[in-house]
Formats: C-alpha cells, sequence, structure tokens
C-alpha cells in the first residue's frame, strides 16, 4: 500500500465524506451543526496549510491548521477523518509526526478542542504529543470536550 500526504483540494471533500468516521460526525454536528463536508470546505477556506491523506490514491482524511487570531501566534490543527482511515492508521502514524512540525514551524502554539467521546481522535492527539488540559462545554450542544496543545 501506498501512503501519501498533498496538498488538500475541494475535489477530495465528495470521497472523503462518504466514509467519515461516526465520532467525527458527531463531534462535528455537536460543536456547529456542520456536516463533514462543510467543516472540510470551511477548513480549506481558513487554513493557513490544509493537506488530504491518500491511501492508494484514495482520500482518506482532511486536516489543516488555521490561525486561531489577529496575530498568529496560535494555530488551530483540525482533522476530518475516515473509517478507512483507521484501518491503515499505521502507515500515517510514521508520517503525522513531520506534519505536525510543519504546524509548529507556522505558529509556535497550536491547540483545539476535541470531543470527550472521540476516544479514538484524542489516542492519537496523544500519541503526537499533544497535552490534554480542562474539560468544558462546546458548541451549540454543550457537549464536554477536551482542550489539546502544543509548544514549540
Amino acid at each position: 500500500m501506498k501512503a501519501e500526504i498533498v496538498t488538500a483540494q475541494v475535489g477530495h471533500i465528495i470521497s472523503i465524506s462518504d466514509h467519515v468516521r461516526d465520532a467525527d460526525r458527531q463531534e462535528f454536528w455537536a460543536a456547529t451543526y456542520s456536516s463533514p463536508a462543510e467543516v472540510m470546505v470551511r477548513g480549506l477556506r481558513i487554513s493557513d496549510k490544509a493537506w488530504t491523506g491518500l491511501i492508494d490514491d484514495v482520500p482518506v482524511c482532511m486536516f489543516g491548521v488555521a490561525s486561531a487570531g489577529l496575530l498568529g501566534g496560535v494555530g488551530r490543527p483540525w482533522m476530518v477523518g475516515t473509517d478507512h482511515l483507521d484501518r491503515h492508521a499505521l502507515l500515517f502514524l510514521k508520517r503525522c509526526r513531520k506534519v505536525v512540525a510543519g504546524m509548529l514551524a507556522l505558529f509556535p502554539i497550536l491547540e483545539n478542542y476535541v470531543d470527550c467521546r472521540n476516544v479514538r481522535a484524542i489516542q492519537w492527539l496523544k500519541w503526537l504529543g499533544f497535552e490534554m488540559h480542562e474539560v468544558t462545554t462546546v458548541g451549540v450542544l454543550s457537549v464536554p470536550f477536551i482542550r489539546f496543545e502544543m509548544r514549540r
């Protein structure tokens, strides 16, 4: 199997949205009443950098980092994953730290929130080296989310 990370494109969205993990769908809905496609369109529009993970040329995830404010010191990493990604996670784990290092080159601080029910995403973030912080209610449904952070 061939795994690669390429610059994200609008054309990847349909392929990814048809296979998004249930936990990701629930997280997007709880936070903003958004579908995975809406999250990816918004992510592409606001991100400083965005990528798509491919396995054998098939999009299995989209992720990026967007500035959290006008001063530009904090980046908000985001990701939309598919069931296909979960089946081939080891192929991407080796590449992920390099991408996070690239995000840290853009922003000295990376932080965002993840739905506490999204266990797979929390495990992934911890493996990448993100610190988990306080739990707070987030979004339109006031669901518990945990703040994660990494500093350069």
